[in-house]
């Protein structure tokens, strides 16, 4: 009996102590990224606030069209290749094998979709230049401005989630404070000269994402392996594994740009310029983002078991659902505080303050949930989901009325909505049916 006790009491010490050693690691990467990220997501928003509280709304519309196409941009030379970096990783550390042909082929991928993606966009904005009568040479410059910013994400987004999966943390914080301080003094530039245009705005982007990679070159990236042949079960592995996730990708990569463009079509610049305004107040988010993207999806994916990696799984997304209702609760019953930030032009934007916090509550889980069914491979429903998610769009956005911010952003909560709940029923597919949603 005693020995029975006596190994009870051990196994619950051990428990303990495991448990304790596991907070402690979170706790001192939590604190770590507030620490290092805290000055850097700070200068980043504060000069999205300047921008917003400066530009006239003529001139934010065309910065807010500036953005979006290099969302636009930035998804379409991605299309779920960073996440298959992450579920290669993740297959690595389980079973072994190679991964730098793998990292090779998603580098030479992922500029040709940026080609492909760069003459889309073009079409577009040319299109709308058109259709708003807007300065051709303005839009031009802007067009420029966004493609060049886009092609210097391309070049970094890769080896920071190199040196993240490699566990350098640090190294990408430096990354990014650097991007987001360099964006923050163009801002500060913009007060002092009073050129409060949208090129300015854009040339403030573009100078961040080249500090990005000024210092990324300083702090140690991976190799390139530019010159490194890919051989065709290489191939074969990546585009299989890519080819799922397209049609969600240009779900995704679309459905915000476009609900942009319609409001601009159809309800002009005003509605446009206080949809992105509200926008601002939503970026609190990025922080949490950022959290997921840097610190979460490099230590999941370096997670073999999947038992703790379900567990950790709920954890974190109690622990979301948790801040956006925290978040919600302020932004129904304090509108007027949080519009502050984004000066007295859009003081009177209480209920849409409201829903683009709830557009990006949505966005946020689904993110999260995203990561985590391509982390773990849940990604033969994708072409399901985007189906129904574009039959949605369609729908919608044919008897929707555009005439304010408040229609467009009721607009985005509905399909930001959907996607979660999409996202939602794969993992949970994925968690009762595996065979299912896995991948090939």
């Amino acid at each position: 009996m005693y020995a029975l006790l006596l190994r009870m009491s051990t196994g619950t010490q051990w428990v303990s102590l495991a448990l304790g050693d596991r907070f402690a690691r979170w706790s001192r990467l939590s604190v770590e990224f507030a620490l290092n990220q805290g000055l850097a997501q700070a200068a980043g928003m504060i000069s999205g606030l300047i921008y917003v509280r400066l530009m006239p709304v003529d001139q934010y519309a065309l910065y807010a069209m500036g953005l979006s196409a290099l969302t636009f941009l930035t998804v379409g030379s991605d299309l779920g290749l960073t996440s298959a970096l992450s579920y290669f990783w993740n297959q690595r550390v389980k079973a072994g094998g190679a991964l730098e042909p793998r990292i090779a082929a998603v580098r030479r991928l992922r500029l040709v979709f940026l080609l492909l993606s760069s003459v889309v966009c073009g079409a577009f904005l040319l299109k709308t230049a058109a259709t708003q009568n807007l300065p051709m040479a303005t839009v031009l410059a802007c067009g420029g401005l966004v493609v060049a910013t886009a092609w210097l994400h391309t070049l970094t987004t890769t080896d920071l989630l190199l040196i993240r999966l490699a566990g350098k943390l640090r190294e990408s914080y430096y990354c990014e404070g650097a991007g987001n301080i360099t964006r923050l003094a163009a801002a500060v530039a913009m007060i002092a000269t009073g050129m409060d245009t949208a090129i300015f705005g854009l040339f403030g982007g573009l100078f961040g994402a080249l500090a990005i990679w000024t210092v990324l070159q300083r702090v140690g990236r991976p190799p390139a392996n530019s010159a490194l042949p890919i051989g065709r079960e290489t191939w074969r592995e990546v585009i299989t594994y890519v080819v799922p996730m397209f049609p969600t990708m240009i779900v995704f990569m679309v459905q915000d740009p476009l609900v942009l463009w319609l409001a601009l079509t159809f309800g002009g610049k005003a509605p446009l310029s206080e949809t992105f305004a509200v926008g601002r107040i939503a970026a609190i988010y990025a922080v949490m983002g950022s959290f997921i993207i840097t610190v979460v999806a490099p230590r999941l994916a370096s997670i073999g078991n999947d038992t703790r990696l379900t567990r950790l799984t709920g954890l974190f997304l109690l622990a979301l659902v948790l801040l956006c209702a925290a978040v919600m609760m302020v932004a129904v019953l304090a509108p007027s505080t949080l519009l502050l930030l984004i000066g007295p032009k859009y003081a009177h934007l209480d209920t849409e303050v409201a829903l683009s916090l709830a557009s990006a509550s949505f966005g946020l889980l689904t993110t999260f949930l995203a990561i985590i069914n391509r982390l773990r491979g849940w990604i033969r429903l994708e072409p399901v989901v985007a189906a129904c998610q574009m039959v949605a769009i369609f729908i919608l956005a044919t008897h929707w009325s555009f005439d304010d911010a408040a229609s467009v952003l009721g607009l985005m909560v509905t399909l930001a909505g959907l996607s979660f709940l999409g996202a939602a029923a794969t993992n949970v597919v994925g968690m009762l049916a595996p065979r299912i949603v896995r991948a090939r």
